[in-house]
């Protein structure tokens, strides 16, 4: 007698489309449970062209790629509101009082902090239950916060957040904040895409436009790759390594219009490039904060900062940088004639070699090249072009060099 045929079982799959699961009504338009389809082994959601508008942070776990059509793929989310606690809150505790009634409701994202403790100290959560002015959420306060320094909810969170997952990918489509929003820089814990310590990431052909906080930001973690991207007119920086991040390339990128640094080096960054990227007209440095804080071996090269209201390059307290091959152009605009292409402040053991120096406006703003400041001691000034600059190269390190720069 033949043996019964016992079916296969069913094999999730490897691909899930964002459209099969789209629901307006939800608080991810459906996109948490297309991810939460497939399989543990991981896949891909394709994001189909259409605005999709979150109430809460997409969530992405190791092995995911999310995948748009491009530009006409966009994520975005309602403008903000904010709240004012009526009373401190203590760690560890969930719900809060707010002075009137809640701007938000049950499964919207918020972020709370004072004007003390923000970033890592400040406290994302979801909103769980809501009871007259008193608010539960499903996540404990992660600090301390008091009326005193103005304890805050707003309705805002990253749109794209991954923490401690590995092999991960973002590609082509767009981030788009609030229409029109002109308020203040929320910390960088509410960056557009928020990825915290998870390796071998890849973050590629995305736009951020109009965030209320930086575009994209990578804290912790390592092996990370972002190219072909762009932040135009975020609040904080465009672009925003940090806390530690190892071995990252952030390649061919733009960061125009932000209302800080076009590019933002964080702390303890290490191992890390970034290159062949345009800043412009940034509200603060092109390229900022290299060397900060405990950054060290890090390759700055062949990118363009111009326009920008403060320095071109700015590397400040720390050692063994290489900033080479860029083109610093036009930028001291908020004060003509206070920052260099290149300031180097307290910085030590680092070459800065073959970079030019320029400034094509009728009134020009760059009227420094390079300089060093401070303690900065021990580099190597070489093969730079500053013609044309009232201080074109500025040593004053007792063993740093400034060797064959045209000036």
């Amino acid at each position: 007698m033949a043996a019964k045929a016992v079916a296969a079982p069913e094999v999730p799959e490897r691909e899930v489309h964002a459209a099969d699961f789209f629901d307006p009504a939800s608080s991810t338009c459906g996109l948490a449970d297309a991810i939460a389809a497939l399989p543990e082994s991981g896949g891909r959601v394709r994001l189909a062209a259409g605005t999709y508008t979150l109430r809460r942070s997409l969530y992405l776990p190791s092995r995911v790629s999310l995948v748009g059509d491009g530009p006409a793929s966009v994520l975005t989310i309602l403008p903000l509101k904010t709240s004012l606690l009526a009373n401190g809150v203590r760690k560890g505790q969930r719900v809060m009082e707010l002075k009137a009634r809640p701007r938000f409701r049950v499964g919207d994202g918020i972020g709370l902090r004072d004007n003390e403790r923000g970033g890592w100290w400040g406290t994302h959560g979801i909103v769980q239950k809501i009871e007259g002015r008193r608010v539960r959420l499903d996540v404990p306060f992660n600090r301390q916060l008091t009326v005193a320094q103005k304890a805050t909810a707003v309705t805002l969170f990253p749109a794209i957040l991954a923490e401690d997952e590995t092999d991960i990918e973002i590609r082509d489509l767009t981030l788009n904040g609030p229409l029109g929003y002109a308020g203040r820089w929320w910390d960088f814990t509410y960056s557009g895409m928020h990825i915290v310590g998870c390796r071998r990431v890849r973050i590629l052909n995305c736009t951020v436009a109009g965030w209320p906080s930086d575009g994209i930001g990578v804290q912790r973690g390592s092996d990370v790759q972002v190219a072909h991207c762009q932040s135009h007119g975020c609040r904080g920086h465009g672009f925003h390594p940090g806390t530690g991040l190892a071995r990252s390339v952030w390649s061919h990128n733009i960061g125009e219009g932000n209302g800080v640094d076009g590019f933002f080096f964080c702390a303890r960054v290490h191992h890390s490039v970034c290159s062949d990227s345009v800043f412009t007209g940034n509200g603060r440095h092109g390229i900022g904060g290299v060397a900060d804080a405990g950054d060290h071996h890090n390759i700055v090269s062949s990118n363009v900062c111009s326009y920008n209201a403060m320095c071109g390059i700015d590397a400040h307290r720390g050692e063994e940088q290489v900033i080479t091959g860029n083109l610093l152009l036009g930028n001291s605009r908020a004060e003509p004639g206070r920052y260099p292409g290149v300031r180097m402040h307290d910085l030590s053991r680092s070459l800065v070699q073959g970079n030019r120096c320029a400034d094509d406006q009728e009134t020009p703003t760059q009227t420094l090249g390079i300089v060093e400041s401070g303690d900065s001691d021990q580099n190597l000034i070489s093969g730079n072009l500053c013609v044309g600059m009232e201080g074109a190269v500025i040593v004053t390190g007792r063993n740093s060099r400034a060797e064959g720069n045209l000036v």
